[in-house]
């Protein structure tokens, strides 16, 4: 397959690490890479850190810098998303109405947020937290913010807890189940994670299920969370409920997916 053009779609770590592997391993035929973001691959956990307290520059997140994609000689198609797989003709369907043929297809789609759809889900001031922008978003709303309301008590809401709490805002967690990284962790570390928490000013509230977002007068921007007969106040809201595998794409041109894309 040395001469075969091969599409990758997704600039994820491991659509960066298929780039560098194809080329150590003798490929010499074209490399297109595919993101629907407009930034090169990047590393995302340091987004609900240092990211989110502003303590590093966009740059510092690449995985790997412009130099590398021009060095593999990678032709990097941003802010586009692939709509369409046409298995039978090998061509892609992109969202600016361009067609791209392959002879080799990777698909490195990840994931995507799980949403919690409950009347007010679609108020300003409610973000999720997984890409770039999204940070951006919660930053463009730290201005005049006091009260910070998280849902989720997994790795994402515990990291942007501490790190929001450390920019001096009041933060309150709201996670539904008995304890913090409930599926992930032991009894006692879920206990040593809450108490380190609460010694920095965090409140963290298990056995809370979000029933509603409540708005302002003007029904646009988020006021609150509701759970049951308990509201909190809000000036924004984070929501870290999980991820679902992203298999629509695949899904939709018939490859087989059952909590992601069935492989041999």
């Amino acid at each position: 397959m040395t001469e075969q053009t091969v599409v990758i779609v997704g600039a994820s770590h491991a659509a960066v690490q298929a780039v560098d592997t194809l080329r150590r391993e003798g490929h010499t035929g074209r490399i297109v890479l595919v993101g629907d973001e407009p930034y090169l691959p990047y590393n995302r956990p340091p987004l609900s850190k240092k990211y989110l307290a502003g303590e590093m520059e966009r740059e510092r997140l690449l995985l790997r810098s412009a130099q590398f994609y021009e060095q593999h000689l990678v032709d990097v198609k941003l802010g586009l998303r692939v709509t369409a797989i046409d298995r039978a003709d090998q061509r892609l369907r992109l969202s600016d109405g361009a067609e791209l043929r392959y002879d080799k297809l990777i698909l490195c789609l990840g994931s995507r947020n799980r949403l919690l759809e409950v009347p007010g889900y679609d108020l300003k001031g409610i973000h999720y937290l997984r890409t770039m922008a999204d940070v951006d978003g919660i930053r463009a709303d730290l201005p005049g913010a006091k009260n910070i309301v998280i849902v989720g008590a997994g790795y994402i809401g515990l990291e942007a807890a501490a790190s929001v709490r450390h920019l001096g805002l009041d933060v309150t967690v709201l996670e539904m189940a008995d304890r913090p990284l409930h599926r992930v962790t032991t009894p006692e570390m879920s206990a040593f994670y809450m108490h380190r928490h609460e010694r920095e000013g965090v409140r963290v509230l298990c056995g809370m299920s979000v029933s509603s977002f409540k708005g302002d007068a003007a029904g646009h921007r988020v006021t609150g969370v509701v759970c049951g007969e308990r509201e909190f106040a809000a000036d924004f809201v984070i929501l870290g409920v999980g991820i679902l595998p992203e298999t629509t794409l695949a899904a939709t041109a018939g490859l087989r997916c059952e909590n992601g894309i069935w492989v041999d």
